[in-house]
């Protein structure tokens, strides 16, 4: 089984940045639509946007021939949890998962 995602990542011009995971392979146009009404993204609004540079590495998680229930369900929250569970490695640098397609934009307000 094989479950699709997307690291996107958020760059100011003062160096700051944030990335969010998102469930399949968001185009440009679905991450703009993302940042316009999704709650999770407010604090990125709120923040502004404006000179932003968006990073889209769209990623395939390569888990056993064994079906796996739970990374199926909530593949996103289990990400986020193995993050904050094994800081010294992040969830997108793991052998099993394998980079796709990326892509940037900016963002001019």
């Amino acid at each position: 089984m094989s479950l699709l995602f997307s690291e996107i990542t958020f760059r100011w011009k003062d160096g700051l940045e944030t990335s969010l995971y998102e469930s399949g392979h968001p185009d440009e146009y679905d991450v703009r639509e993302l940042l316009k009404y999704e709650e999770r993204y407010s604090a990125l609004r709120t923040a502004g946007l404006s000179g932003v540079t968006v990073q889209v590495q769209h990623c395939r998680y390569m888990s056993g021939a064994v079906r796996d229930w739970l990374a199926e369900r909530e593949h996103i929250a289990l990400m986020e949890a193995y993050d904050k569970a094994v800081p010294s490695e992040v969830f997108t640098q793991r052998n099993d998962v394998e980079y796709l397609e990326c892509f940037r934009f900016q963002i001019e307000e």
